[in-house]
């Protein structure tokens, strides 16, 4: 892999873009820690804290945190937005960790240098200003760390799916760039490893809803809603989530567990879809890994 060019001139470039005439922060940012190792397909986490200081303007919607892995001016290789967690109030404090993730079930990053970047926005208004010591590196949008992505270590762990599961499709986004699908009416299990000491490993698994492309959800006998149900070897740890959409998980590694984890995912329900002849069940869209025996991440 190509190493990325340092990133100083995309700082110098745009350190004197300002806000628009006008427009007054209506929050403070700080954020840590300045630099995050981002290696593959590891978990680093960063705090983010957010004082508001302002009202929104009338018709604004929850906010969204944007928070954007760039490797050249305008060019954004990862994407982890979220809607801020809670509503907006003047003197309101948000203080709360992100995951930001390089997953297993994507190539890896190009070793070198990047910088992740944050702003606020709804969909309707656009993005508001906030005061922060960070750059900005394009209007409202503020640099808050240097992310170092070291080269792929080639006996880093890795994903070793069973029978069962159907090829790798691309994501809709660069915040989810691949996922993995279970054929319907089987259980699956995937290997993780080699794990050296404890961690946690986390999953991102998907139970799809009815829509345009979904032709109906089949449930099991007796079951009144979807749900997939995901053990792990290594702990002993059993995890069950219902209802339709997107769940982080996190599956605890404890010291003196095997280096390598099966994860078995047991879904009672199946997909039938209007575009594709085969049933499918749940999907997989990340596969990560936080070594260190720390708890899990604040929501």
């Amino acid at each position: 892999m190509t190493p990325r060019r340092p990133l100083a001139c995309l700082v110098l470039a745009v350190a004197a873009l300002a806000c628009s005439p006008g427009s007054s922060p209506v929050g403070v940012l700080t954020f840590d820690p300045p630099v995050v190792e981002l290696a593959w397909p590891e978990i680093a986490e960063v705090r983010i804290r957010i004082q508001a200081e302002r009202e929104l303007p009338a018709g604004a919607s929850q906010p969204i945190v944007f928070l954007h892995l760039l490797d050249e001016p305008g060019s954004v290789v990862r994407t982890f937005d979220h809607a801020l967690p809670g509503v907006w109030q003047v003197g309101r404090e948000f203080d709360y960790t992100v995951r930001v993730a390089q997953s297993a079930l994507a190539e890896p990053l190009a070793e070198g240098q990047y910088l992740l970047s944050l702003g606020l926005y709804t969909p309707e208004l656009g993005r508001f200003a906030l005061r922060s010591t960070s750059e900005q590196v394009a209007k409202l949008e503020y640099k808050v760390a240097e992310v170092r992505v070291p080269p792929a270590a080639p006996d880093g762990p890795r994903v070793r799916f069973s029978e069962g599961w159907l090829p790798t499709e691309p994501g809709a986004d660069r915040q989810i760039l691949a996922r993995r699908s279970l054929a319907g009416g089987v259980v699956g299990t995937l290997q993780f490893g080699p794990l050296a000491g404890p961690g946690r490993i986390y999953l991102r698994v998907e139970i799809p809803d009815e829509t345009s492309d979904v032709a109906r959800v089949d449930l099991a006998a007796g079951e009144s809603q979807p749900k997939l149900r995901v053990s792990s070897s290594c702990g002993g740890e059993q995890i069950e989530v219902a209802g339709a959409g997107g769940f982080d998980l996190d599956l605890a590694v404890p010291a003196g567990a095997a280096p390598s984890c099966e994860i078995a995912l047991e879904p009672n329900f199946q997909v039938r879809w209007r575009n594709r002849a085969e049933a499918t069940s749940a999907r997989l869209a990340q596969v990560a890994w936080r070594p260190g025996a720390g708890d899990a991440p604040r929501p």
